[in-house]
């Protein structure tokens, strides 16, 4: 079922493609006809004015970003050892601490 299906779409791929090429619309208009020339035709123009001004300078551009240090609490595990009854025992417990990451 899955091999009909596969080949029934690519025959319809194949189909639509055939009569895309055949079938071409000479001229596709969009919006009103015969207008005139609109933007497009401006932008392809030459410039005839070119902004030659003496007065400004390229001034510098510091593209370095400044980043705000900034810390995250975490756990971190403190032990202590101490002596019981002839035996050396450890303890150990949580904290919470503040860490820096970043730059």
């Amino acid at each position: 079922m899955d091999r009909r299906s596969f080949l029934t779409a690519m025959f319809g791929v194949a189909g639509a493609a055939a009569l895309a090429s055949t079938v071409r619309p000479l001229n596709a208009v969009a919006g009103v006809p015969n207008v005139g020339p609109g933007i497009l035709d401006e932008l392809d123009a030459p410039d005839t004015e070119p902004f030659d001004d003496d007065g400004t300078q390229p001034q510098p551009v510091y593209h370095r970003r400044w980043h705000r240090r900034r810390r995250r609490r975490v756990w971190r595990r403190y032990c202590r050892s101490y002596w019981r009854y002839g035996y050396r025992r450890r303890r150990c417990y949580r904290r919470r601490v503040w860490i820096r990451f970043g730059f």
